[in-house]
């Protein structure tokens, strides 16, 4: 007999190698080229965790919406191995996404026995969204494996939470709930719908409570067996009692400094307020508001899942149709079961760690319901074993090995729509290789396979520090290239070095006031052209002489008047009245100066468009991020048109560089014929704080007024 336990027990690890072997092969398969390219957020993960490596240690994130922190640090611990690189971070992801397997198996097999935690960690190692989730560098993965290790170690201390006796656990029972606070507290430094997850242990207290009131009412009106099953179970619930208690006390212990962060610095999380506004409805009285995204949510298990590509096939449920009858099926069980504590806290494990999808919408639901993933599969895991269980005590040996073969081909289908599903249908959709910035990863490669060195200089439509200069950092491996990001469709940069290379994609191509000095002053060294239906076509590279460029560009601009002035008001018939002669190049702040302009328009129709060129130098690095102001004045000094941005970001301006601006935009439809006053300047965008106009280190303003429009016509 006990020969025959080890050789089922060697069976089932048998089998458990099997399952992680195969979820392991299809977390890592590929994993260099699916998905194609980085979003934003992963390399904003990646910048994050290598900053780490350089002695950044923040308690939080900051940066894009805010970040908690836990999965950075784990990602430079690999780094710290494997180099800076994105294949770093995926592989992160990889190994957060096996440990789930690993503590989904072990808490399944703790509490439900090894046939439904076999089931459930097979199902898992296949499913279209646990692979999803376990190759994306985002940490939404920490989230699950830190709760699920909270509730393990729960499970491990708890006489309820466990498919066989509980001898023996009485001297270890508050070492696990200790640990279970631990992990509990430690998850809120993983993903943002964790915050959710600590009411899992609040309302299974409730959900204790209300099943000893059930047996007392029981005991109170029974034999002495209803008596003496009221006092077995008094007494542990007292014990959970103090344990849960104990349990939230270090959980929140452990949360307390992240939790003191951001109740200090409530401006660095972004994304709550985005999350949060169905809920404050509610609490005003506005249901509606909440049961809205609610109801569009509902379907996501097996019926309509999340619509966006990043992270889907769009509408792909999280379960396909045969995951969803089980997923049912499991419910059914588990509410006809609903007072074993077994069965009641997995069922609150899946409602509370689904409701950060439930109560946001159907968008993002794969990251947002993440940590209810093991549930999710535990409950199918359990309807699974229910019907095996049923059928395996109604037939013989042969109807045995059938219902085994039939498991095996349910899997490898369900195994083999996952790869289809992912690898061929979701990595190559063009809307996926959009999201995943897959031409500026080609780009990267690109410039990782030439041998040249020196500055490049890249046009993108996401110039901004922390969007695709993050992504090239995390793809490109070189420390001898220096890059600088523009925008082409508004502006062209010309580095102080001279000639080096522009990379100019399909889709920020140069503005036609622009292309010419490219045509000018540059020779293109190599196009490359992607698929026919990619949104991003390709992207060609140019060598660029930029000193001569600038050169051509400030004999255009030459010997056009600017003024600075004190006065907040503008004679109608003759602005320039109250003008005081400025000098070009123009200062601002010893940042950088103005160097010239080209007033493309100096008559407009009503309702016109003014077009505009400025020509500026970088003095020092900046800090702050600038943004460029262009505005078309009344006479009483009130905006009538304006154009705000700047597409040369000064994050990565450097000293000599210098660049040239497009501003092109409408004019107020209702503004009468004139001459009105245009200015420009630049200020922070943090503050609004305009950079100050100096002449003879003197501040004059913080506007440099330029030559005056004219607006003609009715």
């Amino acid at each position: 007999m006990a020969r025959s336990r080890e050789s089922v027990r060697w069976t089932e690890l048998a089998i458990l190698v099997v399952v992680l072997a195969v979820g392991v092969a299809l977390r890592t398969w590929q994993l260099g080229t699916v998905p194609p390219g980085l979003t934003h957020d992963e390399a904003g993960n990646g910048y994050d965790a290598a900053a780490v490596l350089r002695g950044v240690r923040p308690l939080y994130f900051s940066v894009g919406y805010g970040r908690e922190p836990l999965y950075q640090y784990s990602v430079a611990l690999v780094m710290s191995v494997l180099g800076a690189t994105d294949t770093a971070l995926r592989l992160t992801t990889v190994g957060w996404g096996v440990l789930v397997l690993l503590l989904s198996y072990a808490f399944a097999q703790h509490v439900f026995g090894s046939l439904t935690a076999l089931l459930t960690v097979g199902w898992m190692a296949i499913s279209f969204w646990c692979v999803m989730t376990s190759r994306v560098g985002l940490r939404a993965i920490t989230s699950t494996a830190l709760f699920a290790t909270s509730a393990y170690s729960f499970a491990l201390g708890s006489e309820w939470l466990r498919v066989g006796p509980g001898a023996g656990i009485g001297r270890c029972r508050w070492l696990w709930w200790g640990l279970s606070g631990v992990f509990l507290g430690a998850s809120i430094y993983t993903y943002m719908a964790s915050r959710a997850m600590p009411a899992v242990y609040f309302l299974f207290l409730g959900y204790l409570s209300m099943r000893h009131l059930v047996v007392r009412g029981t005991a109170g009106t029974s034999t002495h067996d209803a008596g003496h099953r009221w006092g077995r179970i008094a007494d542990p619930l007292r014990q959970h009692w103090i344990g849960i208690s104990l349990l939230l006390l270090i959980a929140a212990l452990v949360a307390a400094p992240l939790v003191h962060h951001l109740v200090v610095n409530p401006g660095v999380e972004q994304r709550v307020e985005q999350l949060s506004a169905p809920l404050e409805d509610a609490l005003r009285g506005d249901l509606g508001a909440l049961w809205a995204p609610v109801g569009r949510s509902l379907p996501m298990f097996t019926f309509r899942g999340d619509p966006l590509w990043l992270y889907n096939i769009p509408g792909r449920p999280l379960l396909g149709p045969t995951g969803g009858a089980l997923f049912y099926a499991g419910l059914m069980v588990c509410l006809f079961h609903f007072w074993d504590p077994r069965y009641g806290f997995l069922l609150l494990w899946l409602v509370v760690g689904a409701s950060p999808a439930l109560v946001t919408g159907p968008d993002a639901t794969a990251l947002r319901s993440i940590t209810a993933q093991p549930a999710v599969f535990m409950t199918a895991g359990v309807g699974l074993t229910t019907a095996v269980r049923f059928l395996l005590r109604r037939v013989g040996y042969w109807g045995r090995v059938a219902t085994a073969g039939a498991l095996a081909v349910l899997f490898v289908l369900t195994g083999v729509d996952t790869v289809d599903a992912y690898f061929n249908v979701w990595a190559q959709h063009r809307d996926v290789r959009v999201a995943y910035h897959h031409a500026l990863v080609e780009q990267a490669r690109y410039l990782e396979g030439s041998p040249q060195g020196g500055t490049v200089s890249i046009s993108s439509i996401y110039p901004g520090r922390y969007h695709d200069p993050y992504t090239m950092e995390m793809s490109l491996r070189r420390d001898d290239l220096s890059l600088r990001w523009f925008d082409g469709r508004y502006a062209l940069t010309f580095p102080s070095s001279g000639e080096g290379r522009v990379i100019i994609p399909s889709t920020a191509p140069l503005d036609p006031a622009l292309a010419p000095l490219m045509m000018s002053h540059g020779s293109r060294l190599h196009s490359e052209r992607f698929r026919g239906d990619d949104l991003v076509t390709g992207f060609d590279v140019y060598r660029f002489d930029s000193e001569q460029a600038l050169a051509d560009v400030l004999r255009s601009v030459r010997d056009n008047p600017a003024a600075w002035s004190i006065s907040t008001t503008f004679p109608e018939d003759a602005p320039t009245t109250v003008y005081q002669t400025l000098d070009l190049p123009a200062a601002l702040d010893g940042m950088v100066s103005l160097l010239g302009y080209n007033l493309r328009t100096p008559t407009i129709e009503c309702g016109g468009e003014i077009e505009l060129l400025t020509v500026w130098q970088v003095h020092e690095n900046v800090v702050p991020e600038m943004v460029a102001f262009v505005h078309l004045l009344g006479a009483d000094g009130q905006i009538i048109g304006q154009l705000d941005r700047l597409d040369v970001p000064s994050w990565h301006w450097e000293p000599g560089d210098a660049f040239v601006q497009l501003h092109r935009f409408p004019v107020d439809a209702d503004v009468r014929a004139g001459v009105y006053p245009l200015s420009v300047g630049l200020y922070q965008r943090e503050d609004s704080r305009r950079l100050p106009i100096m002449m003879e280190d003197v501040v004059v303003g913080d506007r440099i007024l330029l030559r005056p429009v004219e607006v003609v016509g009715e």
